[in-house]
């Protein structure tokens, strides 16, 4: 899924670097998963100013680690704790376009995973959001055979 962004962050003259593991394996909803690392993507690309984005894959016994680090503009300390509200931004909208909700949904699916997300930034440094999930989660029924995988 990370892969699908290296053309459209050309155009703006990023280069998307991935690490780690080539795929991922886990008992995830893959659409919504994609929607996650889309938000953060697309964001790392518009607010990155044309550096470089960095997408790391871990994976390490039942849990998995994905971060995208862009070296952008970053967030100020007093914006770290709302940005993963509905409707708040960190940056202007005169400048950077958007509604304010992909940080929110991304918590909110990511959450519903049984994991977290959390981000560090410096502002003129660029941002950090780090995504922790578990490889299994439970479920009532049993999950539709499309959300075993997720790519990314």
């Amino acid at each position: 899924m990370a892969g699908d962004f290296r053309e459209p962050a050309a155009v703006v003259g990023t280069e998307l670097r991935i690490h780690g593991a080539d795929h991922l394996e886990g008992s995830w909803d893959r659409l919504r998963m994609e929607k996650v690392l889309g938000y953060l993507l697309s964001n790392a690309v518009k607010y990155g100013g044309g550096r470089p984005v960095s997408v790391g894959i871990e994976t390490g016994g039942d849990r998995i680690r994905i971060t995208v680090a862009d070296e952008g503009i970053g967030i100020a300390a007093d914006d770290l704790g709302r940005i993963f509200s509905r409707f708040e931004r960190a940056a202007p909208v005169q400048n950077y376009g958007g509604l304010g909700l992909g940080l929110y949904i991304s918590r909110h699916i990511v959450e519903a995973h049984g994991g977290r997300i959390e981000v560090s930034s410096q502002p003129g440094e660029g941002s950090t959001f780090v995504i922790d999930l578990p490889r299994a989660v439970v479920h009532a029924s049993s999950p539709p055979a499309d959300a075993l995988q997720a790519r990314a």
